[in-house]
């Protein structure tokens, strides 16, 4: 990085800190009535324009130059600190940092001769002596522009001569094997879990022998032998020297292993580190305009925004930084058509012209944090309602009661709109659909809330990477549970005697914070007891959802690792409730659930508890899944005992036949076609010719998607036919609870 550069870098957040002091300055000034401090605000401005010369950014010096003039006639009293003065002073605060973005990121050019203009006329004719016209704004031969992104100076990495340029697809290959490294260097643990099982198992074989040898040399002892046996020689001792050695291979196999793990552990974790530190970037990176962009959309409305974006130093993962991009933009102009007041409105309410827009960014955790709040309308409720009973989402009755959670969640149904009118901006209702849709596939949550003093915040929850993310693994009955520690406030066993009745709901004192409890089991619909009975122990997983906590009893905590998660949208999983799988050291899927997509809203009843523990729970339907591939017959399992239905597995229709001529009894079968031994259709075709099982239902779930193969099926006695390239959960579902 040469020394131009690294003068921007600093002048990109010298100017943010002069802006945000002059900005935070004329709001105080505006909401006591009382003057600003000129002194301080001239004094900024003056620094702006001495750091402008130094990185020779003469439009940016130009108008810190005028700005000033315009300060200082101000403080002699030719001019009043009046709206008018104080709009212009605001368009040139944000002029200067658009021209600052433009330097740096390229884009449209910054309109600057009006602006200029307006502070010519507060400061009188002196500016005019003083300084030069602006020139028109024209694209730095020494800027970036639009292309490849800087490599980031990072505190430690010292040499810049180091750094290189990375093709972004090349890098994206490079974090596609580390991704795929981190779950093969997990599934090493499990065979060294295998070695030492065959370890034991020739401990307890070795010490048999032991004692079957004392017990032959007892024998021809007493028979008077004197041969092979008690010399230590013939077929017994050979068998004894090869049984040593093999102990003697299994113990050097195993510290082998155990070397070679940690070696992997090591070098791969590295490189996963090395990997997601490489991919991450400062939001400033592919945020940084949003200021300039905001303030366009406001100004095509006719609207006046003051736009303050601040945490932008934090770092992210550049793709995700860069998904992030649109669904802000999608929020901020929701805000400005709907939330955002024209000026003539805003002064009858007693609120300043310019409405302020705060975009903050934050770090929690793994987790990247996206506020953006603005002081206009705030949610209208009647309004929400109104509308929701119009579209048939809420019945009329309970429009005036639903709680403000239920409401604003009908703001992303695709095409819901509050808009008397449709615009270029707004008034489709699809902007927060696709806003929420990509923070989703991101693996995040977004939500919407009103302020206390008027006007809306968002929040958007994402992960800083998409490369793995660390999770709690906790166990439900018979199955294994991802949670995102992000999501997680703590873990706590405790006995079920120190729960207390809340209104109708359990609840357990944490700190200082009283919290509902049910349990996971229930929340899934896995036909479980809330809670265990009195006196028991209880494992409790304490999650959060924006400000909400709840506890979720689970039968156990299992681990807490690094994971590969494999988005919901390409396994067909419901994003709403699911994040994705990730692949437990077996090989099998495990669901990762989407903590915020669980938990009820606010006002809604938790699950119940139907029956103590102790009694048994009602049958559960029962599906044969019939599929020769592992992974989807494992993660089609996982979703039907998600959803409360108990499963057998099948790898072959040969094998699933053998079953039911055995007698099982099933409710329905889930099967693939193309498999070895026999297909999906010679199963179904063998099914429905058996009067005894000629009433299952069967569904065929197969890769096989022209019309040929679905109207074979359906003429062979398919109950339903569904293409994994279109695999939908809630479709298979939805056909399971029609045909049981």
């Amino acid at each position: 990085m040469d020394i131009r550069q690294r003068l921007l870098a600093a002048f990109e957040l010298e100017h943010k800190d002069h802006l945000t002091v002059i900005r935070a300055a004329l709001r105080a000034a505006e909401a006591s009535g009382e003057a600003p401090d000129l002194v301080e605000i001239h004094r900024r401005a003056h620094s702006l324009k001495g750091a402008a010369r130094a990185v020779d950014l003469p439009e940016v010096e130009n108008l810190s130059h005028r700005l000033e003039a315009a300060f200082i006639a101000v403080q002699r009293g030719e001019a009043p600190l009046d709206a008018s003065t104080m709009a212009v002073v605001r368009r040139a605060l944000d002029a200067i940092e658009d021209v600052v973005a433009w330097s740096t990121q390229g884009g449209a050019e910054v309109e600057l001769a009006g602006v200029s203009a307006d502070l010519d006329r507060i400061a009188g004719e002196r500016v005019a002596i003083a300084a030069p016209p602006p020139p028109p704004a024209r694209r730095p031969a020494h800027g970036p522009g639009p292309g490849p992104e800087r490599a980031p100076d990072r505190a430690g990495e010292g040499d810049t001569s180091a750094l290189v340029r990375i093709a972004a697809r090349g890098l994206e290959r490079l974090s596609d094997t580390a991704s795929a490294l981190l779950p093969e260097v997990e599934a090493q643990a499990g065979l060294g879990e295998q070695i030492q099982m065959m370890r034991r198992e020739w401990l307890a074989l070795e010490r048999s022998w032991r004692h079957l040898r004392v017990q032959l040399n007892q024998a021809a002892v007493l028979a008077g032998e004197q041969g092979e046996t008690a010399r230590g020689s013939g077929p017994a001792a050979a068998f004894e020297q090869r049984f040593r050695e093999l102990g003697g291979a299994l113990d050097q196999a195993h510290r082998t292993h155990d070397r070679l793990l940690w070696s992997m552990r090591r070098w791969g974790g590295g490189f996963q580190e090395d990997m997601r530190r490489l991919r991450m970037l400062p939001a400033e990176n592919q945020l940084g305009g949003l200021g300039r962009m905001i303030r366009d959309i406001s100004r095509s409305e006719g609207k006046e925004v003051e736009v303050d974006v601040r945490g932008l130093e934090v770092e992210a993962d550049r793709a995700v930084l860069q998904r992030l991009k649109d669904p802000i933009l999608h929020i901020a102009r929701n805000a400005i058509s709907h939330g955002i007041e024209p000026p003539a409105e805003r002064q009858a309410m007693g609120k300043r012209p310019a409405a302020r827009v705060a975009i903050a960014a934050s770090v929690e955790g793994a987790r990247l944090r996206l506020r953006i709040e603005d002081d206009g309308r705030g949610l209208d409720r009647a309004a929400i309602a109104r509308r929701a009973v119009e579209r048939g989402l809420l019945p009329p009755e309970e429009a005036g009661e639903a709680p403000l959670e239920r409401l604003v969640d009908f703001l992303f149904h695709p095409g819901f709109s509050t808009a008397a009118r449709t615009t270029e901006l707004a008034g489709r209702g699809m902007g927060l659909a696709i806003a929420r849709a990509e923070v989703e596939r991101l693996q995040g949550n977004l939500t919407i809330a009103g302020r206390p003093e008027g006007g809306a915040v968002v929040t958007i929850e994402v992960p800083l990477s998409l490369l793995s993310q660390r999770l709690v693994f906790v166990a439900v009955q018979d199955q294994t549970f991802a949670l995102p520690s992000a999501d997680v406030v703590r873990l706590n066993h405790t006995l079920s005697d120190t729960l207390f009745s809340g209104v109708g709901t359990p609840m357990i004192r944490v700190g200082e914070e009283d919290i509902a409890v049910t349990s996971l089991a229930a929340l899934l619909g896995l036909e479980a007891p809330v809670l265990p009975a009195t006196g028991k122990r209880l494992a409790l997983i304490v999650v959060r959802a924006g400000e909400r906590r709840l506890a979720l009893a689970v039968d156990g905590f299992a681990a807490t690792r690094e994971a590969v998660v494999t988005a919901a949208e390409e396994t067909g999983l419901d994003p709403a409730r699911y994040l994705g799988t990730v692949l437990l050291d077996d090989g099998g899927p495990c669901l990762v659930l989407n903590v915020p997509g669980l938990m009820p809203l606010p006002g809604s009843a938790l699950p119940a508890a139907a029956r103590p523990a102790e009694e048994a729970p009602p049958a559960r339907a029962h599906i044969l899944v019939v599929d020769d591939s592992i992974t989807t017959r494992t993660l089609e399992k996982s979703i039907l005992e998600a959803h409360g239905y108990r499963v057998t597995q099948c790898v072959d229709g040969r094998e699933a036949l053998e079953r039911l001529a055995e007698g099982m009894e099933v409710g329905l079968i889930v099967s693939d076609v193309e498999m070895p031994r026999m297909d999906g259709f010679a199963l179904l075709q063998a099914v429905k010719a058996d009067k005894r099982m000629a009433e299952i239902p069967v569904i065929l779930v197969t890769s096989r998607a022209s019309d040929e193969d679905r109207e074979r099926g359906l003429r062979l006695g398919a109950d339903a036919y569904i293409v994994k390239t279109r695999f939908d959960q809630n479709e298979l579902l939805a056909g399971i609870r029609r045909l049981l």
